[in-house]
């Protein structure tokens, strides 16, 4: 993710010359890439989370092409990488845990007490047969 072209900030230091989506040409669509990412997004948290990423790395930006000194890379990390990446685990888990073969209920419901499955099953048919 953080490794592609204009994806964003690495870990490692950078050296003179390099640019990315910070410091680069590359900003705008990477920005707008997070932002389609977070109209993707159903959880209200993640969403906001992800728009603070946005907003902090806008100031970045900002700052850096106003003084055009680096970015404080310690801050980057902490700011931007490290809640996407925490974003990024947080949506893996999710469609790990949608995706699972494993699942005995729908994820959005609860299950059927036992006591009570019998009539469900019972209320199933009668609507596969139209009645």
């Amino acid at each position: 993710m953080f490794n592609q072209p204009g994806a964003g900030p690495r870990t490692q230091d950078r050296t003179e010359g390099e640019s990315g989506p910070l410091t680069g040409d590359e900003f705008s669509t990477w920005s707008q890439r997070l932002s389609n990412v977070e109209e993707l997004v159903d959880k209200p948290d993640l969403r906001n989370q992800l728009a603070q990423v946005r907003d902090r790395a806008r100031a970045t930006r900002t700052e850096f092409k106003k003084g055009a000194k680096p970015p404080q890379w310690d801050l980057v990390k902490q700011d931007i990488l490290k809640p996407l990446l925490e974003v990024r685990e947080r949506i893996a888990d999710e469609l790990s845990r949608r995706d699972s073969n494993e699942s005995l209920a729908p994820i959005d419901r609860d299950p059927v007490p036992n006591k009570y499955s019998d009539l469900v099953k019972r209320y199933y048919e009668k609507l596969g047969n139209g009645q």
